[in-house]
């Protein structure tokens, strides 16, 4: 039978890609916010937009809100391996400490874009300027989260960089890829100075590449940590076999 520890660490280390699947499917099939809508909309077309497809964006921001605590566990994980890291090291665990404060900071904006655009799916009869004040305000919000994306990221590069383990559970190529992984981010805070072109919320430095980095760090940051959880589950294992074992005969 599988250890317990191993099967919530195989779960939560799965959390992630189960995260990007399920936000995908409601936030780009059910409320159709990929591409994003172009910051040069007009109020009218913004109130157009909440208008013609009231019930999918609602139906889709409730199941990208619930999607996005499925982050939970992942961060949980990751913070508990750096504080291994931490502690063998004999330091405190800051690293891990500052990481998940991070990442609920981070939870906490995906929490409140959905809001805003579900504030102004629950009255799309709105004044069509109110409505594009609380549109922008959920994409700057969405683009904009990076200072405290960099700082986790950082932490999980760091984390690395300290790991003096044989075998650790994020190797020191993994510490550099967090590092770019953070900095790839950045682009989406210069959005609220441009309305169009690379940088605004649905430019390619804006939203496509930080998304897609982010994508591609989820599919990494699992494959690490499932290795580690399988590893940890084939040695419980034998260490089950070894306690059971019948003593060999004198």
């Amino acid at each position: 039978m599988r250890p317990d520890k191993s099967r919530i660490e195989l779960a939560c280390a799965w959390a992630g890609v189960v995260f990007l699947a399920t936000y995908l499917i409601f936030f780009l099939a059910v409320a159709q916010w990929i591409p994003p809508h172009p910051p040069s909309w007009s109020a009218d077309r913004v109130a157009e937009l909440y208008q013609d497809h009231t019930t999918g964006i609602r139906i889709g921001q409730i199941g990208a809100m619930f999607a996005s605590f499925l982050l939970f566990p992942l961060w949980a994980l990751i913070s508990t391996h750096i504080a291994r890291i931490e502690l063998a090291r004999g330091r405190m665990p800051l690293l891990a400490l500052i990481q998940f404060g991070c990442a609920a900071l981070l939870q906490v904006f995906f929490v409140l874009c959905s809001m805003l655009w579900l504030v102004a799916a629950f009255r799309p009869g709105l004044s069509p300027e109110t409505l594009r004040v609380l549109h922008d305000a959920g994409w700057l919000m969405f683009v904009m989260m990076a200072p405290g994306y960099l700082i986790l990221m950082i932490c999980i590069g760091s984390a690395a960089f300290i790991d003096r383990s044989p075998d650790p559970v994020i190797p020191r190529w993994a510490g550099y890829f967090h590092l770019w992984v953070g900095l790839a981010g950045l682009g989406g805070s210069l959005a609220v100075f441009f309305k169009d072109g690379p940088f605004a919320w649905n430019g390619a430095v804006g939203f496509y590449i930080p998304v897609a980095v982010f994508a591609a760090w989820l599919v990494v940051i699992t494959r690490l940590l499932h290795r580690r959880a399988v590893r940890g589950e084939v040695a419980g294992h034998e260490a089950s076999l070894e306690a059971t074992a019948e003593p060999a005969p004198v």
